[in-house]
């Protein structure tokens, strides 16, 4: 009798050139729009200067003000990216993680179902990697150039769908008990 078998793995996702050319372009953005913001709001304000108008203008100005940056905020703190990895026997569930706050189911598959599961460095197994054609993948990876990236792919409504993913030797070693035949692990 097999016992049961419970893992997670948190994996964060390193930013990559475009998203941090994106986070510059957000700080960019947000402080040409609040000096621009500013402007509108003083010229209104010093044009309707002493009327309970020109005062509401400046109040209206520094909220807008506010809530570009508290946008602003929301769109970086998305930038912040884990993957969770849950290994519950023979079935992986991934979320994504944004900001330690909100969460995204991704994707789940059961390692009995997959046709193959190896490294991609592997190269007595990764010619399914290059040559085999998929409709969709999954890149949940954190970090391409760290290495022990793995690639497991398998069929949702007739269509093969791969997941890349980085997953610990301990878990990957747990899956290939339940599919010997498919899941190819390299050693550490």
């Amino acid at each position: 009798m097999m016992e049961d078998i419970y893992l997670e793995y948190l994996v964060k996702r390193k930013k990559t050139g475009s998203q941090i050319a994106i986070v510059a372009l957000i700080i960019a953005a947000g402080v040409i729009l609040s000096v621009a913001l500013f402007l509108v709001t003083y010229a209104a304000a010093f044009y309707l200067s002493g009327t309970e108008i020109g005062s509401f203008a400046f109040s209206i100005g520094l909220v807008l003000i506010a809530l570009l940056w508290y946008g602003a905020y929301l769109l970086l703190s998305m930038q912040n990216v884990e993957y969770e990895y849950i290994l519950t026997n023979s079935e992986l569930d991934i979320d994504k993680v944004m900001s330690k706050k909100g969460r995204k189911h991704l994707v789940s598959f059961d390692f009995k179902d997959i046709s193959v599961c190896a490294n991609i460095k592997d190269n007595e197994h990764n010619h399914d990697y290059i040559n085999v054609p998929v409709k969709k993948t999954y890149d949940v990876t954190g970090d391409k150039i760290g290495g022990n990236i793995y690639f497991a792919d398998f069929s949702e409504k007739g269509e093969r769908i791969r997941v890349l993913f980085q997953p610990t030797y301990k878990m990957i070693s747990s899956a290939k008990k339940f599919n010997p035949r498919n899941i190819f692990v390299m050693e550490e």
